[in-house]
């Protein structure tokens, strides 16, 4: 009770004699106070609702109410406050009765003086408060235990214990719900968990709960249970003996969790890690594979240079030259092999080079016409004759996009048809025409294949004609150009624009020879390679002299100690390979560096830039290539 301000109470009675008495009994108690009184139950009720009243003295005989029915009334409108009953000297019966429905205290009439009424609403007015504090508690506490609850459904977590004499076990609703059961549906023993857990998980669950109720420590492991008879989950189990001093007995309390989410997050994870070290492995042999490729590559297309320009009769000449398209075809086949490898890893950087136009156009002649002449399928090539004479395009994915696409038209049309292709030049695009009979290729709703996980060697025709229109159609994107395929009366026209810049001032070098003399060492580790090249490049010159290093180390050596004017240097030789011997040459010399590299790309093309070099060339290159390197490069750089 506040001492320190008056506590308002309340007399609900209509005996004014009796009203009389109790206002004089609390004018006697010695506290402040301040005093309201009504004289029926409805006023008092109002009274409650509209002034701030701590204790209530209740009579239970009023002129609108009587008897028990009084109490109950006023506690079902007014259940805050306390109140104390005021009953005749016949009626403890129903007092006892007030005091059990809610009231604090009950006085008979007559029977109570100052003291007693004081020491009563003090008493009223404490315990009402405990009362208050109590109940506020247990809703805390229910409030806690629900969202415990709560949260223990939301994390898959719950609680349990056991009997360690009769295996009995308790168990929250949570983990019901992890084995399939409605919560409190069975009385559970260790032997309905361990029926629930997977064989090969066992025994290993078994040993887990007989040690966990050996010693003090906190047991912990991971198993699977079987639910509904198939779906399988992992959970995480915990416990440690806990011994009840209340009832003596020992008990195994502990948690289980169900982790089946994070398990299979794990194992997708390592399929995820295992794919990608797969897909490292094979681009890696891959890319291997290619780099064998390329070198042998490059020799062969010296070696063809070398041999058109000695004494032929007219059908050597006639072999050279279908060899030479085998060549081309070869690698076409090779890059295209590239061009897949690269979208399957979503990668497909452009690699612009300057061309001659009409040989570029011719060697697209050349690479397709034998193909077509082999289909029985009749082919013209023509172009403007007002094309550029030279642009800078990525020149191999280009010849992708036609050598592919001329493919799938001479297997989508009959013998002798006719197949033509017209290359024009406007807007800074370099434009393809190809018009043919028979059947349209319908590129729209050809189903999407992914490029990664395929296995090329089982595809159906149908299925390697759509991966070939995916890869036409990525590679044109690529190329920044656009696409048109249209039909009309069984003919079908297909257009492709590539943006493609002029050179306007041409300084390639294109017909120039070394007039001086010109000492080139090579660093090259392939005999062939060795061979091949140092002849295409003796017979470009009868000023060109040629020394060869086996590998970079040797190269850094013969640079150390002898004069050259240019270095022709491999990227993957033994000992040390052609980056790191540009970087040790770079310490002492600042002769121009070609890169000649099996591994074309743009990031390998950068790197040997970046190091130092002056120049790259990917392998296969034609000699005509190599040439005009070498003289941009001399001319460029001043030694």
């Amino acid at each position: 009770m506040n001492t320190k301000s008056k506590v308002p109470i309340l007399l609900i009675e209509d005996n004014q004699a009796d009203v009389d008495l109790i206002r004089i009994a609390l004018n006697d108690v010695g506290f402040k106070h301040e005093f309201y009184h009504t004289d029926s139950l409805f006023e008092g009720v109002e009274m409650v609702n509209t002034h701030d009243i701590e204790v209530v003295l209740l009579d239970l005989s009023l002129s609108d109410s009587s008897g028990y029915k009084t109490i109950s009334k006023f506690l079902e409108k007014i259940s805050y406050l306390p109140v104390i009953v005021l009953t005749g000297m016949n009626n403890e019966i129903i007092g006892n009765q007030a005091v059990k429905a809610g009231a604090q205290d009950f006085l008979v009439k007559g029977q109570f003086d100052s003291k007693i009424l004081g020491r009563a609403i003090r008493y009223a007015l404490q315990r009402f408060k405990t009362h208050h504090k109590l109940e506020q508690l247990a809703r805390d506490l229910a409030i806690s235990e629900n969202r415990f609850l709560e949260a223990q459904e939301l994390a898959h977590f719950g609680n349990w214990e056991m009997d360690i004499v009769s295996f009995e076990m308790k168990w929250s609703d949570e983990v019901f719900r992890i084995f399939g059961f409605d919560p409190e549906t069975i009385a559970p023993t260790l032997s309905d968990y361990l029926n629930y857990v997977h064989r090969e998980d066992k025994e290993a669950l078994e040993l887990f709960f007989e040690n966990a109720g050996k010693d003090g420590a906190l047991h912990q492991l991971e198993h699977r249970i079987i639910v509904n008879g198939k779906q399988i989950k992992f959970v995480n189990v915990q416990a440690k003996i806990y011994f009840d001093e209340y009832f003596e007995k020992a008990l195994l309390v502990g948690s289980l969790q169900d982790i089946t989410e994070r398990k299979l997050s794990e194992q997708l994870l390592f399929e995820k890690q295992i794919s990608n070290q797969e897909a490292k492995i094979q681009e890696q042999v891959f890319e291997g594979m290619n780099f064998q490729i390329r070198t042998p590559l490059n020799s062969i297309i010296n070696l063809l240079y070398l041999l058109e320009n000695t004494s032929t009769n007219g059908q050597q000449s006639d072999f050279i030259g279908q060899i030479k398209t085998s060549v081309d075809d070869l690698s076409i086949v090779l890059n295209n092999m590239m061009n897949f490898s690269v979208l399957s890893r979503g990668k497909l950087a452009l690699k612009p080079e300057v061309f001659n136009t009409s040989e570029f156009l011719g060697g697209l002649s050349k690479m397709v016409s034998l193909k077509a002449e082999n289909a029985k399928v009749k082919f013209d090539f023509s172009f403007q004759e007002e094309l550029p004479k030279k642009i800078i395009v990525d020149g191999s994915k280009i010849s992708l996009v036609f050598f592919n696409l001329i493919d799938l038209i001479i297997k989508s049309i009959p013998a002798e048809e006719n197949l033509s292709a017209q290359v024009e030049f406007s807007n800074k695009n370099l434009i393809f025409k190809i018009n043919s009979g028979g059947n349209r290729i319908n590129f729209e709703q050809s189903p999407e294949i992914k490029v990664s996980n395929i296995d090329q060697a089982n595809l159906s025709d149908e299925e390697q004609n759509s991966l070939n229109i995916n890869i036409i159609l990525k590679l044109i994107k690529s190329l920044g150009g656009t696409f048109e395929n249209s039909s009309i009366e069984n003919k079908s026209e297909i257009i492709f624009k590539i943006p493609s810049d002029v050179v306007k001032n041409d300084n390639s070098f294109e017909g120039q020879k070394p007039i001086a003399p010109l000492n080139i060492l090579m660093a090259e580790d392939h005999f062939l390679n060795q061979i091949s090249t140092k002849k295409v490049l003796q017979s470009w010159s009868e000023h060109v002299s040629v020394a060869i290093a086996e590998n970079g180390k040797i190269a850094v050596e013969k640079l150390a100690s002898q004069n050259f004017d240019l270095v022709l240097m491999d990227i993957q030789m033994p000992k040390m390979n052609g980056i790191e011997a540009t970087q040790a040459i770079r310490k002492f010399s600042q002769i121009p560096i070609i890169a000649l590299t099996a591994n074309a790309s743009k990031q390998e093309a950068d790197k040997c830039l970046k190091e130092g070099m002056n120049g790259y060339l990917s392998k296969p290159f034609k000699p005509e290539d190599l040439y005009q390197k070498i003289m941009e490069s001399l001319t460029k750089v001043k030694v």
